[in-house]
């Protein structure tokens, strides 16, 4: 008997497959041909498949080791996971629960199939739901040149931590209807000077390293529009309601609804446009009552593995009288990607993100308002690290680059340079 998972566990190079070939689909694929009778290189060009996002070629070759030998459950198991990866839950039911029938899994295995067949029947039920918890730590180094007591250079390390998660519903439509409830919440170890040098009125005359909160809960429902000249379209429709401190006695509260469209003309092409309004009388210490945000953008898959995305964006918050206390907006320019590397035997993707825009905001505190403008731009360069379908390590690198124009501060600026490193369990 041959048990095509055992093939994916073990290196490839043990069996004539060379690093090279195992870098490039088109090599995996050589080798499988030219050794049609060996589970182990087919194993290794479903491993390589599946890393570049080919599953389609992956599914087609465990299937067709399927007819060959159908009572491979460990094959089977793996011919379940393929099936979650895209979505068909009614196929990666019927491979799971056929793998747990074989008797062959051994008892993480078993555990395994078992969670499957649990989670693919409830996405048939209309329900599929995640919860990720995530730790790590972050470095943030400030490089300052403003002349204010409680801005200077300085490197702070902080831990950080994050639960996320959200919940759809189908409604069983034919437009694939749908209500999304996600939520999440942050702690992180970081050094926040939001008082702009006048911190010494809240006892801070170097700012302070604190523990901020973060947090979001949302509800969107989520409707396909009949097109004929696209290949999909959806409206969506939510409220949601944002938390966060920074200092003791300033607290970020709104309340606020956001509408979004999304277009795609091909598979591979999506546009999207979205606006949003938030209450935010009920937070404590700034200047802002309500405030009004939009977004446009779209992206391109080029290929399986690569894609790239633009997009704008603007934020102005107001006093309750109406007098703009606060502006933000930015072009932005994005690329994702899959390297043709395993390290550590993980599929290893990154994502880098180029913006700049212009800024104007009323500092804090009232008593002594001071404003603020100028340029930014900033770059972000992150790893992943998928280890396998619930665990992931994510390492990154993010510059901000701000230089202010008012009369005082003209040529003057800071650049802000943060390095995380966190890993990521889905439940």
């Amino acid at each position: 008997m041959k048990h095509l998972l055992a093939a994916l566990l073990v290196p490839t190079t043990a069996f004539g497959f060379s690093a090279a070939q195992a870098e490039t689909l088109d090599g995996a694929f050589a080798t499988r041909y030219a050794n049609p009778e060996d589970v182990f290189v087919l194993g290794a060009y479903i491993r390589t498949a599946t890393s570049q996002g080919q599953y389609d070629q992956a599914i087609s070759s465990i299937e067709e080791h399927l007819v060959r030998f159908a009572d491979d459950g460990k094959a089977r198991l793996a011919a379940a996971r393929l099936y979650a990866n895209v979505g068909s839950w009614d196929l990666a039911k019927k491979q799971a629960d056929e793998a747990l029938a074989s008797g062959q899994l051994s008892a993480a295995e078993t555990t395994e199939a078992t969670e499957l067949s649990r989670r693919a029947a409830q996405a048939i039920a209309g329900f599929e739901w995640f919860i990720d918890a995530t730790a790590g730590i972050r470095v943030t180094s400030f490089d300052v040149d403003v002349p204010f007591n409680s801005w200077r250079d300085r490197t702070v390390t902080g831990a950080y931590g994050e639960l996320a998660g959200a919940l759809r519903y189908d409604l069983g439509t034919a437009l694939g209807n749908a209500i999304i409830l996600a939520g999440r919440f942050g702690v992180t170890r970081e050094f926040q000077d939001a008082y702009m040098g006048y911190a010494s009125w809240y006892g801070q005359p170097e700012g302070d390293t604190v523990n901020a909160l973060d947090g979001r809960a949302s509800a969107t429902f989520d409707m396909g529009l009949p097109v004929d000249m696209f290949d999909a379209a959806r409206l969506q429709v939510g409220v949601f309601t944002d938390y966060s401190t920074v200092h003791p006695t300033i607290r970020y509260r709104s309340l606020g609804g956001v509408v979004r469209g999304v277009v795609m003309p091909t598979v591979d092409t999506r546009l999207y446009a979205e606006y949003s309004y938030e209450d935010l009388s009920e937070s404590d210490g700034i200047y802002a009552d309500h405030a009004q945000g939009w977004e446009v953008g779209g992206s391109v898959r080029l290929s399986q593995a690569h894609s790239v995305g633009i997009a704008g964006r603007g934020r102005y918050e107001y006093a309750v009288n109406g007098v703009m206390t606060g502006r933000i907006e930015e072009a932005e320019f994005s690329y994702s990607g899959r390297l043709p590397f395993q390290p550590l035997g993980t599929i290893w993707t990154h994502d880098v993100v180029l913006a700049a825009g212009t800024f104007y905001t009323v500092a804090i505190p009232p008593s002594l308002p001071q404003r603020f403008s100028g340029e930014h731009w900033r770059a972000e360069w992150i790893h992943h690290f998928q280890i396998d379908g619930h665990n992931r390590i994510d390492a990154s690198w993010e510059v901000t680059n701000t230089d202010f124009d008012q009369p005082g501060l003209s040529g003057r600026g800071s650049i802000i340079h943060a390095f995380s490193l966190g890993y990521t369990h889905r439940f």
